[in-house]
């Protein structure tokens, strides 16, 4: 899903103009590929053409992978987890400590 960072959104490939610009602000978020070639088929998603696969992508920091002990240096982009999502772990954590303390609170009185 291409994200438009002038527009701060995330745009659908059937939203996008023809040759995969944003419709609001006209920058090119998606390199449209004519076909596919078996090379470029291995390659990963959003690699440039004529980039090895395995290798990271526009300068992003490569981590190994679980098959990578003893087989070649294998790589993929690494990642992080989105803003929100650590904001619903951090919620969540909040809310289990206050249920257990409760627990804690309640035991004693009723057992």
């Amino acid at each position: 899903m291409p994200w438009c960072d002038d527009c701060s959104k995330f745009w659908n490939a059937p939203e996008l103009v023809a040759d995969g610009a944003c419709p609001s602000c006209g920058r090119v978020l998606v390199a449209r590929a004519k076909r596919r070639t078996p090379a470029a088929a291995a390659a990963p998603v959003g690699a440039p053409m004529g980039t090895p696969v395995g290798q990271p992508v526009d300068g992003e920091p490569a981590m190994a992978t679980a098959g990578d002990a003893g087989s070649g240096a294998r790589t993929a982009r690494a990642k992080g987890a989105p803003w929100h999502f650590k904001l619903m772990v951090l919620g969540v954590t909040v809310y289990m400590i206050y249920r257990i303390y409760w627990l804690i609170e309640w035991l004693p009185k009723h057992v």
